[in-house]
């Protein structure tokens, strides 16, 4: 089982600097009591002086050695014990706390003995030496970090997952969330080991109040009885499955949550994605009130009573209280962006008027001034529809868009928008239209992220490889350079992904675009099947004969067929007649859609981002490293890799020595072997005569 971020590793080397123990012998340093920080149990031992025995102790007045040696062990675990209690009414640190926790199961050994002979104690003191780095914290709860990057955090899709992906979901402040929890919970822990750990520990943490973010935690007293009947003598599995994991769904329910406010940390980008959208910082001081409230109900109820039902039993209704005055910071995930709904207005109102041209009178000047201006802001969700007033749109319908836009969380503003684009001229129509459409696409659609300067190094080594250039001469632009079509929206490098062919792996150059002879000017060729694809029943006219509706249904379905073939015309044409946009990929993340598009460091092919190829070569496209590549086979003659072709031998001689390498077959047609072997140089130097 791997840990999030335990004190040693599980060979015991040491992987954090702030120890309970480092952490309490630095705070307490010079104090009286420094001692009882300082090395090991048995160490402590030997320094114990018993003029600093407590006169009242905390623990032990009914343990009672039957020797000097077992009495100078136990009075020394006394001495700690008490000392530690007094602290804790002045300090709330978590390592105060950890370090309690370590000496408990040697305690709780100790008042379960028969009899404490010498050997007894010692036997004891060996078994269950207090260890603070091997304590149960936060550090050490399972590693479900990288899980949390599966987790529906932007929509509310419910696709099949794992175990615990969905166990971290249910604990999002969305709505609807807490349904079938406690069958969910048990049913996973039931069939999985992996999430009764998860949870086993979660719950313990969560009571123990071994998080750093906790105000309040057990008391040393508490936190005895909750060690001893769930940490040292725990239930079985089948007990735990009944007591806990059957019922208390809202306890468990924030205990999950609690852990994500944690957990969520470790990935600060994720964090700083979600924190604004998801009102994190409500939803994260709600939850961890809550489970202070809970250990402050936990402090009392745990004296009463040795079952968890008792324990649980005020706590559970005081939660379901809290969880219903959260409604209101609930995430409700917006379908669709204010653009993407202005935008699909437009295209509605097109169908409707059967216009397949998107842009008839807007005139393609106004266009490129509009994208060129939304890549000069910096990153943002509003649109600037203060623009507007440079194309001469009125300031009564820039006012009302605006309007839209600040209250377009409430239901109405649709119907409403589609009044005002139903009511503007076809130039201010395809100008807002315009705006939006470049705004969604510079913003959410076409951007680039810069890699890390390792990448970027082999990346250009790749470059050098592929290309065949020296290492120490400069990269010309056009070898990591590619082509894009704002269009049609399509990528024209060829991409080499994980499942492909190793076909493409070797591929130079673009695909489906035209090039004007005189300018040089690269433009899409791509052209849209015009062909309606879909399966339909084929049914005879006179079938409709005497059914209005059925027969006013089939026009409006043939006449939006039709609608749709006359765009996918106009779209062919407008490919034909824009400029495809250049985009240098070395050295970054290039975001195209619903793709982002990175040189592989190895083979420096355009490839799609997939995390599965991450491994010991770092992020690749997971082609050429297959070994039915052959991507490190090049010719000996003229250095071409060429993958999987078929490869000829040739024997050449070398300091007048015979050796056989590779040749390819390209070289093979312009040498001639008749007289051979000869030097490399001699076969070069036919390849250049003939060539």
């Amino acid at each position: 089982m791997q840990y999030v971020c335990p004190f040693v590793d599980e060979e015991g080397v040491q992987m954090r600097d702030d120890c309970p123990q480092t952490v309490l012998r630095r705070l307490y340093a010079g104090a009286d009591f420094e001692w009882i920080f300082t090395g090991t149990f048995a160490e402590r031992v030997h320094m114990y002086d018993p003029v600093s025995a407590p006169r009242i102790a905390f623990w032990g007045s009914d343990v009672q050695p039957l020797s000097e040696t077992g009495k100078r062990v136990v009075d020394c675990l006394k001495a700690i014990l008490h000392q530690l209690t007094v602290c804790m009414q002045d300090n709330n640190d978590l390592a105060l706390y950890l370090y309690f926790d370590a000496h408990v199961p040697l305690a709780v050994a100790l008042e379960s003995a028969d009899s404490l002979t010498d050997e007894t104690v010692l036997r004891l003191a060996r078994e269950h030496a207090p260890d603070p780095n091997n304590v149960l914290f936060e550090g050490t709860l399972p590693d479900v970090v990288n899980d949390l990057f599966r987790c529906t955090f932007w929509n509310e899709t419910k696709t099949k997952m794992e175990p615990i992906v969905h166990l971290l979901c249910k604990s999002l402040p969305q709505r609807c969330q807490i349904r079938n929890l406690n069958a969910i919970i048990s049913n996973y822990c039931q069939e999985h080991d992996r999430v009764f750990t998860f949870m086993l520990r979660t719950v313990i943490c969560s009571l123990l109040g071994n998080y750093s973010h906790a105000t309040q935690r057990l008391s040393p007293r508490a936190r005895m009885v909750v060690l001893k009947h769930w940490v040292i003598d725990p239930p079985n599995r089948t007990q735990i499955q009944e007591w806990l994991f059957s019922r208390h769904q809202h306890f468990l329910f924030y205990v999950i949550k609690e852990c994500l406010t944690y957990m969520i940390q470790m990935i600060p980008a994720l964090f700083d994605a979600i924190r604004d959208v998801y009102k994190w910082p409500t939803f994260e001081s709600c939850v961890h009130a809550a489970m202070d409230m809970s250990r402050k109900t936990l402090n009392t109820t745990v004296h009463h009573s040795t079952r968890l039902a008792d324990w649980l039993r005020e706590i559970e209704p005081a939660l379901l209280a809290v969880n219903k005055q959260q409604l209101g910071n609930l995430f409700r995930p917006q379908r669709m962006t204010f653009c993407q709904t202005v935008l699909q207005v437009c295209s509605r109102l097109d169908e409707t008027r059967h216009e397949a041209r998107l842009y008839v009178e807007l005139p393609r000047d106004y266009r490129d001034i509009l994208r060129a201006m939304c890549r000069r802001i910096p990153l943002s969700k509003t649109v600037p529809i203060e623009w507007l007033q440079y194309f001469n749109v009125s300031n009564d319908i820039i006012s009302r868009l605006q309007n839209m836009q600040t209250h377009f969380h409430q239901s109405s503003f649709r119907s409403e928008l589609r009044k005002l684009m139903t009511s503007l001229d076809r130039l201010t129509f395809e100008t807002i239209r315009e705006l939006f459409q470049c705004f969604d696409e510079v913003h959410n659609h076409v951007r680039i992220f810069y890699l890390p300067q390792h990448m970027y190094e082999a990346q250009k080594r790749a470059l050098h490889t592929r290309f065949s250039i020296p290492q120490n001469q400069p990269l010309p632009d056009h070898v990591s350079t590619t082509l894009v079509c704002l269009t049609c929206r399509t990528f024209k490098g060829f991409v080499v992904k994980r499942s492909d062919k190793v076909s493409n792996l070797f591929a130079n150059g673009h695909h489906k675009i035209t090039i004007d002879d005189e300018t040089l000017i690269c433009y899409c060729g791509r052209r849209t099947d015009q062909n309606d694809s879909k399966k339909r029943q084929k049914m005879p006219f006179q079938a409709f004969e005497g059914d209005d509706w059925e027969m006013e249904e089939a026009n409006k379905r043939a006449a939006k067929r039709d609608w749709k073939m006359q765009r996918k015309k106009w779209l062919n044409h407008e490919c034909f007649h824009t400029p495809c946009m250049k985009m240098h990929l070395l050295g970054v993340l290039f975001q195209f859609y619903n793709h982002l598009y990175y040189l592989c460091p190895l083979c420096a092919s355009p490839t799609v981002f997939d995390p599965l190829t991450f491994g010991e070569h770092g992020l690749h496209c997971g082609q050429c490293t297959r070994a039915e590549a052959q991507y490190g086979v090049s010719c000996v003659l003229c250095d071409t890799q060429r993958g999987t072709a078929k490869w000829n031998t040739l024997t050449y001689l070398k300091d007048e020595e015979t050796k056989t390498d590779v040749i390819c077959k390209d070289c093979e047609k312009l040498i001639e072997r008749e007289g051979g072997p000869f030097t490399l140089d001699v076969y070069k130097n036919m390849i250049h005569m003939e060539v």
